[in-house]
């Protein structure tokens, strides 16, 4: 008789990825992550292959469901100014508010990503890309609706706020007070002025 799934795989998923965005990856061990889904070993491999497997999806539920909705709400808005302002006050809002000190699931990622596979390099490579693609955009559209300068230059000044965005999200876990991450955000923001 085949192994049939009796639990909700997508609560699975995300209580394992609560745990590893608190631990990191090394640091999440197996009874970790039983202990969190609930599950039996036998439950877990079957449906998840091996810790590495469920990192990956873990990583992929954190991208899709935190960063790309976040994008396509600020896209969708009418200033590009505006949206690319929202974006570092929410990133400093969550970074200061985040009472746990977990940062970002992507940054704390990529500070260890030389101890992760191409599949794992490739997720955090791609977030950040479509991070600085947001601003790129959001760049060029002020600068054809003449609200930011035509002389910045779009692709380096994108590098330079997601630069800053992974900053700021290193700094909140505990180095930096929210007055000083809104200090930081605000000093980024002069490049698009």
């Amino acid at each position: 008789m085949p192994w049939e799934k009796t639990f909700d795989e997508d609560k699975a998923i995300e209580a394992a990825m609560l745990v590893f965005w608190e631990k990191g990856y090394t640091d999440t061990s197996m009874a970790d992550l039983l202990k969190a889904t609930g599950l039996t070993k036998g439950s877990f491999y079957n449906a998840f292959g091996s810790k590495h497997d469920l990192f990956v999806k873990a990583l992929l539920k954190y991208d899709v469901s935190n960063r790309r909705v976040v994008l396509q709400e600020l896209v969708a808005m009418d200033s590009p100014i505006e949206s690319i302002e929202a974006f570092m006050n929410a990133v400093v809002n969550e970074s200061a508010d985040d009472s746990n000190k977990k940062g970002c699931f992507l940054v704390n990622t990529s500070l260890d990503l030389n101890s992760h596979e191409e599949q794992v390099k490739q997720i955090i490579t791609s977030g950040f890309a479509e991070v600085e693609t947001f601003f790129k955009q959001m760049i060029e559209l002020g600068q054809l609706r003449k609200d930011i300068p035509e002389s910045i230059d779009p692709k380096s000044t994108a590098k330079a706020l997601m630069g800053t965005v992974a900053g700021i999200r290193v700094l909140g876990r505990g180095v930096y007070d929210k007055a000083a991450l809104q200090a930081l955000s605000e000093q980024s923001l002069r490049l698009i002025h």
